[in-house]
């Protein structure tokens, strides 16, 4: 039996082709209907572009047959989508269409319709002119029993919007009523009626109930989530709830409880990088109980998929992954989906998200905080907030506003012109300041917890570069020098490998031509440091790297890199520039990084950390951010350490010779924190016998002692380095 997420992709291939084969009002009313249907998916996974060329073929065929009904029911359809999308200037002019449309048949305009424009005066803040069509309409005895729930709820939300306590609360206990009442209800209806409820507690003041609320709005969107394994259709219907959903969890108290937090933490930090992990782990689980052949044959379907685009799929593809098309671009999703109807029954397996859950998020949060991490979740696009959890509590810290615009405005401009480093250096000291001001007493929290580390969860703007306020916090900073805490910045929902195995075979890429000063300097000493057997590759063709890649553990840049936020969409991105074509490229790591034995990725160029949440048709309102790192951590093994903007490559090597001993001993998080905040913890004394000892018969470097004691010290420099991982 085939999954309900893939059940409606067959069900319009069989129409459409039904409709070539049988040429008559019937098969084009049939197939119409099957249109409306595929679109009103379509929409729900944002997948707008598809939507709206399945929409204009229906209405194509109803006005080339004469359809009328058909076509107000195009029409209505039309409205419904520009209306989710948010274009209401086009939902405006196809009112105008469907009001004509219904006078010529002599009908009333439909109920979904009227409800459409009484959401958008609500949208419009016209609350009173809003709950009067609510209340017209719900008065109505042709309502469906389905949709009245939904109305009654958006009712509520009205009425709070204009202050009536009372009648809201009244109308959402009848909007559960019916909710109860609806034998197979859509996730979605419900899930739209908690977040009104929680916004209506919040608003209120009612917290309790607020967490309550939001707790069975994750569970929801977890059964819709579930319903789809493709993962932009997943990411999708995230982006249409979570920022509604944080929005309202940055309202609860300043403090509170973990338990009240960690389901929506789970729920909203979910992503395609998770998902896909989590598709990794059950092929793997699968394997086990296969045969050779058929274990090929599944190598060889992953292998399609991740070629595909998995799990950051090109947005020129996701524009176009259109079932209806007739030229249909090959869909391996759906080979996966039949290939898991067959394999999960006979080996008696779940499917291949079944895992990708925020339950099982919560218990790995959970289980990390049991552990005596810390964890900080930026909320800074829900109102400029952060949100640290720390054993069984939360604090919500506000961010610093100017300062942060003005950090990204001059690292954007780095971006563009790298050598333009003042600029940012300058926005960088700023930012630094407003941050420790902001977070002085979570981060004082922390240190007084004695915690093991903190797992920082970035959000979707990717702006906060979390090592540039936490060592320049002392007691963090103290820690870190003596090996005892670590900081990752964890891009997936997913469990890290527990365990470590110090670096052994190092592979390190160079390119000679690139005039930099110190880059085999570099290679020579992290290979040195870490004691690992060598090789180094300069400027390799893809099958050197690749082969050398399949025996390494360790994996060391040392030459220039542009940001991937310079490319149109991150799937083109190459880290040598939009005219290049080197190894390091997004498109060629995504297929095999996933199958390579590396632990440790030290990606020391600049910009090698910076990620985005955009591709080709435009910005995800989820947190999907893509970057090098993000392709790095795809083996489930791995930690990666990387730069957020440009940087020295003297501060690079002595900051390497510091890191690259410290991983004989630590993870790299841990190695990484030790060797920075070390070299700014260093008297001057000490600093210069360091360089003496580290470096003695490197003169250019000796000279240069006086400008690395002041660079050593500079945000600019230390505050770009992070280490990615998984949580």
């Amino acid at each position: 039996m085939e999954h309900p997420g893939q059940y409606w992709i067959g069900t319009l291939r069989f129409s459409w082709s039904r409709l070539h084969r049988h040429q008559h009002a019937d098969a084009f009313g049939d197939a119409i209907q099957t249109m409306l249907v595929s679109a009103s998916l379509f929409t729900d996974f944002r997948a707008f572009q598809t939507a709206y060329r399945t929409l204009v073929e229906a209405e194509r065929l109803a006005r080339e047959h004469h359809l009328a009904k058909e076509l107000t029911e195009v029409l209505m359809a039309l409205h419904s989508t520009s209306m989710i999308e948010g274009d209401l200037a086009y939902a405006d002019r196809v009112w105008e269409g469907l009001s004509e449309a219904f006078e010529q048949l002599g009908q009333p305009i439909p109920t979904p319709i009227i409800l459409n424009r009484a959401t958008r005066r609500f949208w419009d803040d016209q609350f009173e002119s809003a709950r009067q069509t609510f209340e017209e309409v719900i008065a109505r005895d042709d309502l469906p029993e389905t949709m009245r729930a939904g109305v009654l709820s958006t009712l509520s939300a009205c009425l709070r919007e204009l202050g009536d306590r009372t009648s809201s609360d009244q109308r959402m206990t009848q909007a559960r009523v019916f909710m109860e009442k609806i034998p197979t209800m859509d996730p979605e209806l419900g899930l739209e009626l908690e977040l009104i409820a929680a916004k209506n507690a919040v608003t209120w003041g009612d917290f309790p109930e607020a967490c309550d609320c939001l707790r069975r709005a994750i569970s929801r969107l977890d059964d819709t989530v579930n319903l789809v394994e493709k993962l932009h259709y997943r990411r999708g219907l995230r982006e249409r709830f979570i920022p509604r959903i944080e929005n309202i969890l940055v309202r609860l108290p300043r403090t509170g409880n973990a338990s009240d937090v960690l389901a929506v933490i789970a729920g909203t930090r979910s992503n395609r990088l998770s998902d896909w992990l989590h598709f990794l782990s059950w092929t793997r689980r699968l394997k086990s109980k296969l045969t050779g052949s058929e274990a090929d044959e599944l190598d060889k379907l992953v292998f399609t998929v991740a070629n595909q685009g998995a799990p950051h799929l090109m947005g020129f593809l996701e524009k176009y992954d259109d079932p209806m098309a007739e030229n249909m671009l090959p869909d391996p999703w759906r080979k996966v989906a039949e290939y898991a109807d067959r394999m999960c029954e006979l080996h008696d397996i779940d499917r291949p998200f079944e895992r990708a859950t925020a339950a099982k998020a919560q218990l790995l949060i959970q289980g990390r905080l049991d552990e005596g991490y810390a964890v900080l979740v930026n909320l800074l696009t829900a109102d400029k907030k952060a949100l640290l959890i720390v054993g069984d509590r939360y604090t919500l810290c506000d961010l610093p506003e100017s300062e942060t615009v003005a950090f990204a405005v001059a690292l954007y401009n780095q971006r563009q012109s790298p050598n333009q480093s003042k600029p940012l250096a300058i926005a960088a000291n700023a930012y630094q300041a407003a941050l420790l001001t902001s977070l002085k007493d979570a981060l004082d929290e922390v240190a007084e917890k004695n915690c093991r580390g903190l797992l920082f969860v970035p959000d979707r703007m990717d702006l906060t570069p979390i090592n540039l306020v936490l060592l320049c916090h002392e007691p963090t900073r103290k820690r870190m020098a003596a090996g005892l805490f670590s900081v990752s910045t964890c891009l997936a929902l997913y469990p890290a490998d527990d365990t470590y195995v110090p670096p052994k075979v190092a592979l390190g890429i160079l390119e000679e031509e690139s005039g930099l000063t110190y880059d085999q300097t570099d290679l020579k000493a992290f290979f040195k440091g870490s004691g690992t057997c060598a090789t180094i590759l300069n400027k390799p063709n893809w099958e050197e790297f690749s082969s050398q890649m399949e025996k390494t553990d360790t994996l060391v840049l040392a030459h220039h890199g542009m940001s991937i936020g310079m490319f149109t969409d991150p799937a083109f991105a190459d880290m040598g520039g939009p005219h290049q074509h080197t190894v390091m490229s997004v498109s060629r790591l995504q297929e095999v990084a996933y199958r390579w034995p590396h632990r440790v990725a030290v990606l020391g160029t600049c910009h090698s950390g910076g990620s985005v949440n955009h591709n080709f048709q435009g910005k995800f309102k989820s947190h999907d951010l893509m970057g090098f790192p993000s392709l790095f951590l795809l083996n489930g093994k791995a930690e990666v350490v990387a730069s957020s903007w440009a940087i020295m490559d003297r501060f690079n090597l002595v900051f390497t010779a510091l890191f690259a001993p410290a991983l004989r001993d630590m993870r790299p998080a841990a190695a990484a924190g030790h060797a920075l905040a070390s070299l700014i913890g260093m008297s001057d004394d000490e600093f210069t016998a360091y360089l003496s000892s580290a470096f003695p018969e490197d003169h250019r470097l000796l000279q240069a002692a006086n400008q690395l004691n002041v660079l050593r010290r500079q945000p600019y420099c230390y505050g770009a380095y992070q280490t990615y991982t998984l949580l």
